[in-house]
């Protein structure tokens, strides 16, 4: 039996988890909307704690939780793309380790921009008061972005769901068209 190497130890783990229930929830807070909001700003809060804390202990935190031991530069990543995701170690390929980073970023953008987010209805963020209406109406628009984000990518992936579709159906039909001509 292969011994089992532990990758990531648990303060990592528990990020891991307690992240994915929490974006979960803030998702369905915030659709809910109504009285869920106010849960839905307290999933925040925790979401930007837990990213706070994640990239103090990326620099900071043992050997595999730290950045520098799974970001790599652009002649990893074009090598491990090039050999088609031949792995060397257990953890995150370079090429993962870069789609940490962007989930990284753009959770805690999404998190930082709710602090400033006005509604005008009925929900302001916490520091909406402290900055000027341009910058609530900046992050109030940056928000709105990340959450239109969703229909976005619904929408690209029935395009190119229908464009694979049809150029299956097209080669299908060359392929019959071939068979009755051999016929």
């Amino acid at each position: 039996m292969a011994a089992r190497i532990r990758v990531w130890d648990a303060p990592v783990r528990l990020f891991h988890w307690a992240l994915a229930a929490l974006a979960v929830f803030s998702f369905v807070s915030g659709k809910l909307g109504g009285a869920w909001l106010d849960w839905h700003m307290r999933s925040g809060y925790a979401i930007l704690t837990l990213l706070l804390f994640r990239l103090a202990w990326g620099v900071v935190g043992s050997h595999t939780a730290r950045f520098a031991s799974f970001v790599r530069g652009p002649a990893s990543v074009r090598t491990y793309l090039r050999e088609r995701g031949a792995r060397g170690m257990p953890g995150h390929n370079p090429l993962g380790g870069w789609s940490v980073v962007a989930m990284l970023a753009s959770l805690l953008v999404q998190a930082a921009s709710g602090l400033f987010a006005d509604d005008e209805i009925a929900t302001r963020g916490p520091l909406a008061v402290k900055v000027s209406n341009a910058m609530v109406a900046r992050m109030s628009a940056m928000k709105a972005a990340t959450d239109a984000s969703e229909e976005m990518i619904k929408t690209l992936t029935r395009k190119y769901n229908r464009a694979r579709q049809t150029h299956i159906t097209m080669e299908l039909l060359d392929i019959v068209g071939g068979a009755n001509a051999l016929a």
